[in-house]
């Protein structure tokens, strides 16, 4: 690699570049030779190399009016036959990896011409999305009751009470960091973005939102004499008896009629004394929820920004590595004031997004979207 100019600096009159002789100079180089000149002495008197002279002179018969020769192409390390093979199998099999693709295929080029020929046909290797895993009866589902839900809406989807709840831990939010380096300080320790690798304190939330309005979050209790000391239907109605009752007394005037509730298909929301409750509160629920379905419900993209609004407003929090009661205490009235500082327009945002993923979920038959 040629030694690199100070950024800002004059460019050294020394420095020349790499490019082919005008046919001009190739002329006066023929035409100092014809008469008489030595190729040192026509080197030095165009201050250009020796050996660049004599090879001009060798192929001048070669050349059209002094013109460049056309470079002679590599020839290809793979036949037509070779690259048809290529792109049936990347086709039938988008997962398999570059070396699996080589192996099954018998290829004997290098992973970059692999590259550059999916390329040449638009294709790439991409990270493959994650979703919830779903069978053809999920899908067919799905697809159903987006079809259902068809003509609904953006004021009527702002009529429905999302809810949702989503396991927080300590520390999460962060952002990605992005940094200005070369290639080579692609691992010095101050371009890496480090994580605690340890599991750190977890609190369970739960929330809900609808076109005019917001519930307070909710801190759920986990349920000591359920078989596991997990979140059951108990912890479950704490939430409702708490959060959604009070919600929908409020519904009950003349203008307020039409709101529905919208819960998911998790085991604590199906059972029994569950659906007693909303029957007892005379609580309509948004029925027939597809299975595997968080790409349908807006509430689920609150949860990142609620998770970021903490790590930014209470740093402190986010490295606290205590244990103590106090510390949970702490957290938890944290994440209830970021809760209350998100924008109203991104809950409006989401529940008018719900046209555009019902067609999305119809437009892919049912099966994942973008969401």
């Amino acid at each position: 690699m040629p030694p690199q100019r100070t950024p800002f600096k004059e460019i050294s009159g020394n420095r020349t570049n790499y490019t082919h002789f005008s046919p001009y100079t190739r002329g006066k180089i023929v035409g100092m030779s014809l008469s008489g000149e030595k190729p040192g002495r026509i080197a030095k008197s165009l201050n250009v190399h020796r050996a660049t002279v004599g090879y001009t002179l060798r192929v001048d018969s070669l050349r059209n009016e002094g013109t460049s020769q056309a470079r002679l192409c590599r020839g290809k390390s793979y036949t037509d036959a070779e690259e048809r093979l290529l792109l049936r199998h990347v086709r039938s099999n988008p997962k398999d990896t570059y070396a699996e693709v080589k192996r099954v295929c018998g290829l004997s080029c290098s992973r970059s011409t692999l590259k550059k020929i999916l390329k040449e046909h638009g294709i790439q290797n991409w990270k493959a999305k994650r979703r919830p895993f779903l069978t053809e009866e999920h899908a067919r589902k799905r697809l159903a009751w987006c079809l259902r839900h068809r003509h609904w809406n953006k004021e009527t989807w702002g009529m429905v009470c999302w809810s949702d709840e989503c396991s927080v831990e300590r520390g999460r939010g962060k952002r990605d960091e992005w940094v200005f380096r070369t290639p080579e300080q692609k691992w010095h320790k101050e371009f890496i973005q480090t994580y605690n690798a340890k599991k750190n304190m977890k609190v369970m939330v739960w929330g809900a939102f609808w076109d005019r309005g917001r519930s307070n979050l909710y801190i759920m209790d986990r349920d000591f004499e359920s078989k596991k000391h997990g979140y059951s239907s108990e912890s479950y109605l704490e939430v409702l008896d708490a959060e959604v009752a009070p919600i929908f007394s409020k519904f009950k005037a003349p203008y307020d009629k039409g709101y529905v509730f919208m819960q998911d298909n998790a085991s604590i929301h199906t059972a029994h004394k569950v659906r007693d409750w909303f029957q007892e509160e005379g609580i309509i629920l948004l029925v027939d929820w597809p299975p595997f379905s968080p790409d349908l419900n807006p509430i689920e993209h609150i949860w990142w920004h609620l998770k970021t609004r903490v790590f930014e407003m209470f740093p402190d929090v986010a490295a606290d590595k205590s244990q103590a009661e106090a510390s949970r205490a702490r957290l938890e009235s944290c994440l209830q004031a970021a809760w209350d500082t998100l924008d109203k327009e991104l809950f409006t945002k989401l529940y008018e997004s719900m046209p555009s993923r019902i067609e999305a979920c119809i437009a892919a038959n049912g099966w994942h979207t973008r969401y």
